[in-house]
């Protein structure tokens, strides 16, 4: 059994460095980077995205997926493609929960493309309406600037991930939803999950409450001593 984590929009792995040090068993962590920053792809889902990881990487039905942010939605996708378990956090099964300051994703790719939508000056005012005098601060103007200073193409193909329509009905749900109620990148699922403390970046600034719901699930899928985490 292997743990496998994809971090979201702009993020590196190092996003989960401060739960996965609790969490047992091996450990595979996805750079989006790899497959996703050499060259532009126009028609890129977050389906298409699950099944280049799942050859990548050989991801089966007994991996567990353990996905922040966008990295939650291409987890739902492989849980589609694979029937593996995934854990969802801060991140959606509903497209609709994702909120857009701007509706048309082409209008975006063009604002990115051309340097008016990624720059340090929306980083401040980002900053300053959403995460002013708030510990995971930080964490934000990290992402924004890596984002800042990505090549464009990359930018826009995590986007595409997060924006293109995958057009496939998926029935499929997480096992584990975890998710802030103070969230303003991602609004509260209607389904059941665990309410943590926080917003987006919950994982880095709360990872003792994180943590606890992926344990117990853990604990429990392996209860029967099969496979267990060592």
């Amino acid at each position: 059994m292997r743990l496998i984590f994809i971090p979201g929009f702009g993020e590196t792995p190092r996003i989960f460095d401060r739960i996965t040090p609790f969490l047992p068993g091996e450990k595979l962590f996805v750079d989006n980077r790899e497959l996703l920053g050499s060259k532009p792809m126009f028609n890129i889902t977050a389906l298409q995205y699950a099944q280049l990881l799942l050859e990548k990487h050989q991801i089966s039905q007994t991996d567990v997926v353990i996905g922040h942010s966008m990295g939650g939605w291409v987890a739902h996708a492989i849980k589609h493609l694979t029937g593996c378990s995934i854990v969802q956090i801060a991140s959606w099964t509903d497209p609709e929960k994702v909120i857009l300051p701007i509706k048309n994703p082409d209008v975006v790719y063009w604002l990115v493309r051309n340097g008016l939508y990624l720059n340090r000056f929306n980083k401040q005012i980002f900053s300053w309406l959403n995460y002013r005098n708030k510990p995971s601060a930080q964490i934000f103007n990290e992402v924004f600037q890596e984002l800042i200073d990505s090549p464009h193409d990359y930018v826009i193909n995590q986007l595409r991930v997060i924006l293109n329509p995958i057009n496939v009905a998926i029935t499929s749900q997480p096992e584990v939803r975890i998710h802030s109620g103070n969230d303003s990148i991602i609004r509260f699922p209607d389904q059941s999950a665990v309410r943590v403390s926080g917003d987006h970046f919950n994982l880095v600034i709360h990872p003792e409450e994180v943590i606890a719901p992926i344990q117990t699930f853990l604990t429990i899928k392996y209860s029967a001593g099969q496979d267990a985490p060592k």
